[in-house]
């Protein structure tokens, strides 16, 4: 098996988009949820930086991009702190794809691009009939970057799903819901059996 290497005097050279891709394909497959915030329409953008954060109290973590006139997310949640996650199934993923063009702030991916919503009784979210899973988020702590991105931590408070979990409390239906590859590949989890005991020395 060859070996190749790459390091800082070589990627620094390359086109801006070819180290982006680089970088963001490296590590693989990550599930790739739309999330849904409000500002003077529905917004909904396509989210692979996901982060489990904690399950006592439950919480997960969003990356985000800088703010661009074309992406509002960052805006919306700073008007209004509450948010909905959506696991999209892999039959969605060129309505997923588009959904991370700018549109302007008039504009809301949901309507464009033929996606089903209604209101979440009992929080202030939008809610997809279609998605695999959905979240109901609400802002807890933001977390600068010096790169401008800015690492968002959300308290989870409600979770609805077409399928339900393991007793166990694993959930096993990832392989039917969207993955992303870096920014425009995508594909499917395949699960290599059921859960493995507790790992011990």
């Amino acid at each position: 098996m060859s070996l190749s290497e790459w390091t800082t005097s070589e990627w620094s050279h390359w086109p801006r988009h070819q180290r982006g891709h680089f970088f963001n394909s490296l590590y693989g497959a990550r599930i790739v949820p739309l999330l849904v915030t409000e500002g003077q329409v529905w917004n909904a953008a396509p989210m692979s930086q996901i982060l489990h954060v904690g399950a006592d109290p439950a919480r997960v973590g969003i990356l985000l991009r800088p703010e661009t006139s074309g992406h509002q997310t960052r805006k919306n949640l700073a008007q209004k702190p509450w948010a909905s996650l959506h696991a999209m199934p892999a039959d969605h993923v060129d309505q997923v794809h588009q959904a991370s063009a700018a549109y302007d702030e008039d504009t809301s991916e949901l309507d464009r691009l033929g996606w089903a919503y209604e209101g979440w009784p009992g929080w202030p979210v939008a809610y997809l009939p279609e998605a695999g899973w959905s979240l109901a988020l609400e802002v807890h702590e933001i977390h600068e970057l010096s790169n401008g991105t800015a690492l968002y931590v959300f308290d989870i408070h409600a979770v609805r799903a077409v399928h339900d979990p393991l007793p166990s409390g694993h959930w096993v239906d990832s392989a039917s819901l969207l993955h992303s590859i870096g920014l425009d590949q995508y594909g499917q989890a395949h699960i290599l059996g059921g859960p493995r005991p507790y790992a011990k020395p």
